[in-house]
């Protein structure tokens, strides 16, 4: 008997051979309960007394009217006085001046011309004679 010295595909040069054995091997997993674990989530409320300091700002807007005109040159810009910011409100304001202008003139012409005019007209009358017998 000779050997197969060789892997598993080769095959020895002598006429006797021998066949190889082979081996499987499956792998696998199994859920094997050990222990079990229960979990609980509790809240509690404790109440606390916090205390802090506090800032509030208050604005008054007061809109005062003025209507003055200005000159192109002296806008006035957003200004502080105190505690008072005043921004000023700018309008333009287009001026209109009305000028009577002569755009034209339209001329009547009254001629007065005399003419004859003839037609043929039918004229009716009626006459009442009232007699009485004492005459």
């Amino acid at each position: 008997m000779s050997k197969n010295s060789g892997t598993k595909g080769e095959m020895s040069d002598t006429k006797n051979s021998v066949p190889l054995a082979e081996e499987h091997v499956e792998v696998g997993t199994k859920k094997v309960v050990d222990r079990r674990v229960s979990i609980r989530r509790t809240t509690r409320t404790t109440g606390k007394l916090i205390e802090t300091d506090l800032t509030r700002e208050n604005v008054l807007i007061k809109r005062l009217s003025k209507n003055e005109a200005l000159e192109p040159g002296n806008i006035p810009q957003t200004r502080q006085e105190g505690e008072v910011t005043i921004i000023p409100v700018i309008e333009e304001r287009i001026e209109i001046i009305k000028h009577y202008v002569l755009k034209e003139e339209i001329h009547i012409i009254k001629k007065v011309s005399q003419e004859t005019y003839q037609e043929n007209i039918i004229l009716r009358s009626q006459e009442i004679n009232i007699s009485t017998e004492d005459e």
